[in-house]
Order: structure tokens, then sequence, then C-alpha cells
């Protein structure tokens, strides 16, 4: 295939924004040795973007960094301090996306950014609605995922948060789910508030 070839089967799959490398050998017929150069040079030439091992953006319909989190590592959802700040419960941005799975710890450091997958055990997997391509926490369950995976691992210090947003009754509803009544009580008691 010719890179005009290439970018019309980009074009014409538009509405698909991240490639794994077992779509596009389907998709272009080519053996595992042939897609690997081709993709390669492609990537070289900057017409395509590799994400990471495996996964390439299209690039007539680039995927925003949370869409290649709901793509790489699946089951995920975005939480902890990347959810705290997109709802301005955490005032600050944080430079890595974070996200939780039930499957191992992993980091990507990808072409559009780092993702970084916390685990969280089956039981605590729920909590979080689906977006175009990615899944998010709600805001009760971000704040109990963050309470979860830094208290287990002594890693919390008391943050500077605004919880004026935060449903409280449902707060401590999922808290009772997750056996944390008692650390997200204590939690809410420590930290410090701002204002949005």
């Amino acid at each position: 295939m010719i890179v005009s070839d290439w970018l019309n089967l980009f074009k014409k799959y538009a509405q698909i924004k991240v490639f794994h490398v077992n779509h596009l050998k389907l998709l272009s017929g080519l053996s595992d040795h042939t897609l690997r150069i081709a993709l390669g040079r492609l990537n070289n030439k900057k017409i395509i973007a590799r994400i990471c091992r495996g996964f390439y953006a299209n690039p007539f319909n680039l995927p925003s960094l949370e869409e290649i989190s709901g793509q790489i590592y699946p089951p995920n959802y975005i939480s902890l301090e990347s959810a705290l700040s997109s709802y301005n419960i955490l005032s600050q941005i944080p430079q890595t996306l974070t996200c939780v799975t039930t499957r191992l710890p992993r980091a990507f450091k990808t072409s559009f950014g780092i993702i970084e997958f916390r685990q969280i055990k089956n039981p605590y997997f729920w909590g979080f609605i689906n977006k175009n391509g990615y899944s998010l926490a709600e805001k009760e369950k971000a704040l109990l995922d963050y309470i979860y995976l830094n208290t287990k691992n002594k890693q919390l210090g008391p943050p500077a948060l605004n919880t004026e947003e935060i449903n409280k009754s449902k707060f401590f509803r999922y808290a009772r789910q997750m056996n944390l009544e008692k650390p997200a009580r204590s939690f809410l008691k420590n930290i410090k508030e701002i204002s949005a």
C-alpha cells in the first residue's frame, strides 16, 4: 500500500479514532512484517501517530488522551486526581491521566501523554458514567477511590479540595459500600477546603 492508500483507509474509517495493529492488519490485508514496516514509515513521516505499542491514532480524527485510556487497557475508568480535577474539586491540573482498573497497575507513556492505571478490587469497580469513548468516575466515587488507593498505601496527605459539589449522602452511601465510612469521615474532617 502506498501513502495515498493508507490515507484513504483512515478517511474511510474516520469514525474510529484509535486503531489496534490487528484491526489495521485485517483492513489492509498485509502480513505482520509488511504492516510493521509500513506503520513505522508512516509514523516516521508523521502521517500517523503511534500512540503506544500496538495502537495508532487516526490522522483524520485524533483521539483525546481520555479516549485513548478507554482503548489501551480495558476495563478502566478515569478517576482519582484526573476526575477530581475535571469536576473542579481539585484545583491542581494533574500531569498524568489517572484511571482505575481491575487489572494490574500499569503506566503508559503515549505520544499524547502519560496514563497511569491503578488497581482496584473487582467489587469496587463501579460508580462511573460512560462518555464518548471512555468512562469517568462520578465525583463521589472519584474521591472515594482517592481515599481507598492512597490510605492503604499511607500516601495520603490532606489535600486542598472544593467539596461543595460533593453529594454528601451519596458519598457516605458509596463509602459504606466500599467499607470506607470511617476513613471517609476522617478524610473530610482533615481536608483543607477551598472555594471554586
